[in-house]
């Protein structure tokens, strides 16, 4: 299939055992065995306890990029041909890798790295993420953020779609806006246990990634890849790099991402993960473009357009 758009979803996609479902496939299980020789065990056994991916932020963000790569080149190689690729959040990572853009090894070393560095970000129980739920969530957000993030940490983390922007600050500022949010006629929804990113919280963790990131080995992509710092296709390496590096301070424009693979005119979305993250946000941008939840090398690739499900929002969980 050509004309395709591959998506992966971050944190919100990493599910106990979903990695199983690839090793029985030779190119996706070459992914997996990489990483078990990058991290200095099996990585599969590591993932089929639920406590590890819900309770240890390392073990869930090396799980989605490496389920991402693995789902992605076992596609590939039975023939797939996207001609854009974009990831959510850690989910980046992964798009990087897929497309061509960066090595696996030095990513993975990479996100396990970053993703103890976010011990260095305030605790969940002094700050986190909470998503803006409801039509008009990106008016009401920036309102909120204005009128509340003067007196506190607040600003807003993820413009996911019309229907969902993802707000990152202290408790204390996130409570002010559950206020500001309901009396918009809006839902405010929590996002336990996740990190305040994508905002000047983490600035200390981007100080101390930054030297990690500067050694990466940049290669132009096989096809573009979609940064979420600014929602633009692109081959450019040093782009793309530069975007990596604003990464985790700069809100995700997943709702630019969306508008992107519409003018880029696919003709389906493809999301590879265990459950649908990304694909109702896309929906909330293009209700009518088919999208495909790839779950295993087994599950057969759209060959017509299906008709398309409803558009509801999805919150991502405060993806990282």
């Amino acid at each position: 299939m050509t004309g395709a758009a591959v998506v992966l979803a971050g944190e919100a996609g990493a599910r106990a055992g979903a990695i199983d479902a690839w090793l029985g496939d030779e190119a996706a299980r070459a992914v997996v065995d990489e990483a078990s020789a990058v991290v200095g065990r099996d990585v599969a056994t590591w993932w089929r306890d639920p406590l590890n991916l819900c309770c240890d932020t390392t073990a869930a963000h090396v799980e989605v990029v490496v389920s991402g790569v693995a789902g992605y080149r076992s596609l590939t190689a039975r023939g797939l041909r996207p001609v854009v690729v974009a990831g959510h959040g850690v989910g980046e990572y992964a798009a990087l890798v897929a497309a061509g853009a960066l090595p696996l090894d030095q990513v993975v070393e990479l996100v396990h790295w970053r993703a103890e560095l976010l011990s260095l970000s305030p605790r969940p129980s002094c700050a986190g993420m909470a998503a803006v739920v409801g039509r008009g969530a990106g008016e009401v957000a920036r309102a909120v953020v204005a009128e509340v993030g003067p007196s506190g940490p607040l600003t807003v983390a993820a413009v996911d779609g019309p229907a969902q922007v993802l707000l990152a600050g202290g408790c204390e500022s996130l409570e002010r806006a559950r206020e500001a949010v309901l009396a918009a006629g809006l839902d405010l929804v929590r996002l336990p246990g996740r990190n305040a990113c994508h905002g000047p919280l983490v600035a200390p963790v981007a100080r101390h990634l930054a030297a990690a990131l500067a050694d990466l080995d940049w290669s132009p992509p096989e096809v573009p890849v979609v940064p979420n710092a600014d929602g633009r296709p692109t081959r450019d390496p040093a782009q793309l790099a530069q975007c990596l590096r604003a990464h985790l301070t700069s809100p995700i424009q997943w709702e630019a991402t969306s508008h992107a693979l519409v003018e880029a005119g696919v003709t389906a979305v493809i999301e590879v993960g265990a459950v649908p993250v990304l694909g109702p946000l896309v929906r909330q941008v293009a209700p009518d473009l088919p999208v495909h939840l790839v779950t295993g090398p087994g599950t057969p690739l759209p060959t017509t357009p299906p008709e398309p499900a409803p558009a509801v929002p999805v919150p991502t969980r405060g993806e990282t």
